[in-house]
């Protein structure tokens, strides 16, 4: 079979068959690995946008990176229970590459949790936003206006990377300065955008109007690439970290789009405090996933006990 023909779930009967006559395993322990790839999957299709029968070979270590992180922080489980889904993962992409079903295995370089921690969402603190916008607009780069655009939309909004790939241009009101798409599960979800992301948008459409849309898809499209096709998840992953190692940012090599819209959301509570803000305009169901933007960082403990009264 062609490389590029083996889906995702082709692969995992392949890797389901092999840990049966091979490997001999026990029915129960085959079902613990397809339920964690299964998990992967369905991650993969609801947070990115993958077709069901999208190649195996597609899948990058930011998307697995992203799905793990999401384990700890939206799921709740422990470091352990992570890092026994990424040994489930790795043998997968271990199996796959030993038999050239792929040519590169995109789990080797991530690491295991530590343990004995608790993980807090990846954020930037503001002061990084503002240095991570400023460093966007020194670029001399042809894709700037753009990727400026898609930034600020994760930053002032708080968008899934499938959400803000699916934007049209007229899902974009200028009028009330919002947008309205369907999100998360298909349902209809209303953000009102800041004034500042209006202006952004409004200064890339010029370079957007010149760039020759090479489907129908595309002509609908608010976000292209320079060959005229809706824009991919591996490109934003990519110049997303890219210009968090620019700005120097702290840990710049954990900054995802999924981490911008951890941004959005911690902001938007240390602002609010409001929850019930935070969860409707991430597109929460469950305001328990919205609990973990309630952490508080080093700088308001500090302030809380420098104001605490002498005893």
């Amino acid at each position: 079979m062609n490389k590029q023909q083996l889906t995702f779930l082709k692969a995992v009967k392949k890797f389901k068959n092999y840990l049966t006559i091979d490997r001999g395993y026990s029915e129960l322990t085959i079902k613990e690995y397809e339920s964690d790839l299964n998990l992967l999957y369905r991650f993969l299709i609801k947070e990115f946008d993958y077709g069901v029968d999208f190649p195996v070979n597609k899948i990058s270590k930011y998307d697995i990176s992203d799905f793990l992180s999401n384990l700890i922080i939206a799921n709740d489980d422990s470091p352990v229970t992570r890092n026994r889904k990424l040994y489930s993962i790795r043998s997968f992409f271990k199996f796959l590459l030993k038999n050239e079903f792929i040519d590169s295995d995109p789990t080797q370089t991530i690491e295991a949790s530590k343990t004995k921690t608790r993980a807090e969402p990846i954020y930037l603190k503001l002061d990084e936003a503002q240095k991570y916008i400023k460093t966007i607009k020194k670029q001399n780069k042809i894709n700037k206006k753009r990727d400026l655009a898609i930034v600020k939309l994760f930053l002032y909004a708080g968008l899934r990377i499938s959400e803000l790939r699916k934007l049209n241009l007229d899902d974009i009101n200028y009028k009330d300065q919002s947008i309205k798409f369907y999100g998360k599960g298909n349902k209809e979800r209303y953000v009102p955008l800041h004034e500042d992301i209006i202006k952004t948008i409004k200064d890339y459409l010029p370079e957007r109007n010149e760039i020759t849309p090479g489907s129908e898809d595309a002509e609908k499209a608010l976000f292209l690439s320079r060959e005229g096709n809706r824009i991919s998840a591996r490109t934003i992953q990519l110049f997303v970290k890219k210009y968090a190692k620019l700005a120097g940012i702290k840990n710049a090599g954990d900054i995802t789009p999924h981490k911008l819209r951890h941004t959005f959301a911690s902001i938007l509570y240390q602002k609010t405090k409001d929850l019930r803000i935070v969860q409707d305009l991430l597109g929460h169901s469950n305001i328990s996933t919205t609990q973990i933007y309630t952490h508080t960082s080093t700088e308001h403990k500090k302030n809380a006990i420098e104001d605490f009264p002498d005893l």
